[in-house]
């Protein structure tokens, strides 16, 4: 496939039609169907069903779709990184965080990097575990931060950044508001918000409730830390979240409690085995360590 067959198949795919492509392409709408027609023929497949004068496209279609649009951003990232020689930034720090790291630590060391490496470009992607480890592994990104990390891939170097204590939230009028300090069998009476067992967060929570006669099943799965105090500071349930997530709430209608034996967490700063750090990932690291215990020594007044 070349060029202009890309990007007609392409505008074809986003319009849902011919005459769409056509009017996003500005040619005629013949034209484009023509070109569709060569290229299925070309590549000895069908990527669109025509039924009842629409289009409809196959699963090889889609499928070529992904892989073409994934293609697209390597040169969309290719011309960023030329602009960015043009004004003469020669290096690129490209972090990918989960929102627990992201509302408090992740800025902070960023501010103090650009400080100190003004021409260094930096790009910031909120992303799970799961996805910062395939971002790390397909080269898209340099680092990830992550907390409630608990296994990682062999191809992937993790810097330990720091622990905190997970905590459980709740609304200010919960029955378990009032209790200073709450046991595992406490929080199994009530609704426990759910971060989903493809997550290590969710992995985290499902280890220490079990699944045990009388427990409720969860009803409302979140991914990020930040939403479930939100939800539960609108009432809904409880949730066990990392303590920077907490401090970073702030929010009078939601309460926190530590849990009556302490269960810690750990957060990473992960590269590629392949790819060593850059100077400003090797700092960004530096100085993620140095945020956390500033953050985690703020978190612990709670």
């Amino acid at each position: 496939m070349n060029l202009r067959q890309i990007e007609v198949f392409r505008a074809v795919m986003r319009a849902g039609s011919l005459s769409g492509a056509a009017d996003v392409l500005h040619v005629s709408q013949p034209a484009v169907s023509r070109l569709i027609r060569y290229l299925e023929q070309k590549l000895q497949i069908v990527l669109f069903e025509r039924t009842g004068g629409r289009l409809h496209s196959t699963p090889e279609a889609r499928a070529l779709m992904r892989e073409i649009d994934s293609a697209w951003r390597s040169i969309d990232r290719v011309q960023v990184y030329a602009e960015q020689l043009r004004h003469g930034v020669t290096d690129t720090l490209r972090i990918s965080t989960n929102l627990s790291t992201a509302l408090e630590l992740v800025p902070r060391a960023v501010a103090e990097l650009k400080t100190a490496m003004p021409r260094l470009h930096i790009s910031i992607e909120i992303a799970t575990h799961t996805q910062i480890t395939d971002q790390l592994l397909a080269g898209e990104c340099d680092i990830g931060v992550a907390a409630f990390v608990q296994n990682q891939h062999p191809a992937i170097t993790p810097h330990l950044i720091g622990e905190g204590d997970v905590l459980c939230v709740m609304a200010a009028r919960h029955p378990l508001a009032s209790r200073k300090r709450l046991k595992l069998e406490d929080i199994r009476a009530y609704d426990v918000i759910s971060f989903g067992m493809e997550t290590q967060h969710g992995k985290v929570v499902e280890g220490l409730l079990g699944d045990e006669a009388g427990l409720r099943k969860p009803t409302v799965d979140v991914r990020y830390a930040y939403v479930a105090c939100s939800v539960a500071a609108n009432g809904w349930g409880i949730a066990l979240v990392d303590d920077l997530t907490v401090f970073k709430y702030r929010d009078p209608a939601l309460v926190a409690r530590p849990l009556a034996k302490p269960v810690r967490y750990s957060a990473y700063a992960m590269a590629s085995a392949e790819r060593p750090l850059s100077a400003g990932g090797r700092e960004m690291v530096r100085l993620l360590k140095q945020h956390w215990a500033a953050a985690t020594l703020a978190a612990a007044g709670l």
